[in-house]
């Protein structure tokens, strides 16, 4: 079953999107001002785009080019430094630089005038889109695009550290997701205190659903959100959900170099541990009572491992790591652990008014 069959696109969260299903956006936003300016002039300057944030299609901007008459190179460096200004204005998820090139093709015959997006996702993703073109009396023609693996010049590099555990799998920058570990109250306690369904039908990894549950060993019951909004309204009722039992919480902003864990125990916040990477630099932790014993373990790890990677100290987030293995150390449960745990899809009932509590 799909959670999101139909949904209008415009209504589908952000999560779904990808860096090819944004590239493709990116490319039919800026083919038609292409096309108008090669119709218009014969030739064009080089300019781009950006895609904020937000929902799954996301708000595309125009970025005009330098213009001037500037060697041409001059003038795609330039462009590029407006599309970098953009997308760091934006906040953007994706990008995207247009340049009239000529290109020599695979199995062709000789150069050709090309327009070339150059697209860059803030997950590390790059992909030149080439559309071959000429202009004739009839206007303009493009010929099939052909896509080639890009170069990664318009965001920066990213700053997570490398995954060496087979559990947790290299992902890519750009996850929000909560997830509320429970311990000493069944699954079904756990449905009936967040208003939750079980469907029953297990997530698909690569759509995954707004809120999931799974089973794990040792009696733990996880539910994972994956949207922001919903997370912060059930983090402010975790007193209430600790009633009686164990709740550990987990929540990261890999955008923002961001990541927390907290413990909960029948009804009051017993410890927490937090990083804001981006705010506050990469070796940033803040610490509220009486934390898991493994916590000083996992710092002075992250720090050998850091000492070790032979990296600068801080260029790469090994800090924004900490709280996750803590709660790793007590639950067993890693956000990235992909296929590891099966995890059903959950949905909010209708009308809940906490009366699970």
């Amino acid at each position: 079953m799909d959670v999101y069959k139909g949904w209008a696109k415009a209504d589908l969260p952000d999560w779904l999107a990808t860096p090819r299903r944004d590239f493709d956006r990116l490319a039919a936003h800026l083919r038609p001002e292409v096309e108008r300016l090669l119709s218009r002039q014969g030739v064009f300057a080089p300019f781009g785009a950006v895609m904020a944030p937000g929902r799954y299609l996301g708000v595309i901007e125009t970025v005009a080019g330098p213009g001037g008459q500037a060697d041409s190179a001059i003038q795609l460096d330039r462009a590029r430094d407006a599309v970098q200004d953009a997308a760091m204005r934006t906040g953007a998820r994706a990008a995207a630089v247009v340049a009239n090139c000529t290109v020599l093709l695979p199995g062709g015959d000789g150069p050709v005038q090309a327009a070339v997006i150059m697209c860059a996702h803030r997950d590390g993703t790059a992909e030149n889109i080439v559309y071959p073109y000429r202009v004739g009396e009839a206007g303009v023609t493009f010929a099939p695009a052909q896509v080639s693996e890009g170069t990664q010049d318009i965001f920066p590099p990213i700053r997570l550290r490398f995954h060496i555990r087979e559990t947790c799998p290299p992902r890519p920058a750009g996850h929000a997701v909560t997830s509320f570990a429970f311990h000493g109250i069944d699954r079904a306690t756990v449905l009936a205190r967040m208003g939750l369904t079980d469907t029953g039908t297990p997530q698909d990894d690569t759509r995954p659903a707004p809120m999931s549950i799974a089973s794990l060993p040792d009696g733990w019951t996880v539910v994972v959100c994956n949207d922001p909004t919903t997370a912060r309204a059930h983090e402010a009722r975790l007193a209430a959900y600790s009633a009686g039992a164990t709740v550990v919480t987990c929540m990261v902003d890999e955008r923002r170099y961001e990541s927390a864990a907290g413990g909960y125990h029948d009804g009051a916040q017993v410890w927490s541990v937090t990083h804001h990477g981006q705010a506050a630099g990469p070796h940033d932790l803040t610490l509220t009572g009486t934390p898991p014993a493994a916590l000083h373990e996992t710092i002075a790890a992250m720090e050998r491992e850091e000492t070790e990677s032979g990296y600068p100290p801080g260029m790469l987030d090994f800090y924004f790591d900490i709280p996750v293995e803590v709660v790793f150390a007590v639950t067993g449960f890693r956000y990235c652990a992909g296929g590891c745990v099966v995890f059903d899809v959950a949905r909010e009932m209708p009308g809940r008014q906490d009366a699970g509590l």
